[in-house]
């Protein structure tokens, strides 16, 4: 005979579900090959959106504007154009903003979850928010734009399996 109290402490277990495979968020970066198979200047369109301190970092002399190495851009954009206050203006169309968000993360795949942190970052003090919500951001990343915005291709890496 059990007493009240080992009653009330046994508690049914929750039915064990099968662990399914946990689904990896999408991530979104620049597709750079689509970009110059469009005939368009990745490093000019990188070079036209700097800050005009980043764009004096650049052009020291040894390397006409727009046509040097995109990474080194980026990073100028990253560690110079990015900390400046009008980085990403509030009238920033929101595709434009994308854009130079993954530009200053070196191009670098982002989730949703990190577009919109750093978008909402750089708009904390507008007064009327534009709509970041995952339902917007992924339809409008997830059709075909000017930027070549795309999902990211996600590599994964085999496992080493006893043969």
């Amino acid at each position: 005979m059990t007493n009240q109290t080992e009653q009330t402490e046994q508690t049914p277990e929750p039915p064990v579900t099968p662990e399914l495979e946990p689904q990896e968020e999408p991530k979104y970066q620049i597709d750079t090959k689509a970009f110059e198979t469009s005939g368009r200047s990745f490093e000019f369109a990188i070079y036209s959106r700097l800050s005009k301190s980043g764009k004096a970092v650049i052009d020291d002399g040894k390397v006409v504007g727009g046509f040097g190495q995109p990474a080194e851009y980026m990073k100028v954009m990253a560690n110079i154009c990015s900390k400046e206050p009008d980085f990403l203006l509030p009238g920033t169309p929101i595709t434009e903003a994308v854009f130079k968000l993954l530009l200053a993360n070196t191009n670098k795949a982002m989730t949703l979850d990190e577009i919109q942190s750093g978008l909402t970052t750089a708009w904390a003090s507008v007064i009327y928010l534009k709509n970041l919500s995952d339902d917007v951001l992924r339809r409008m990343l997830d059709q075909e734009n000017d930027y070549f915005i795309k999902r990211a291709i996600i590599r994964r890496r085999r496992s080493r399996s006893a043969s």
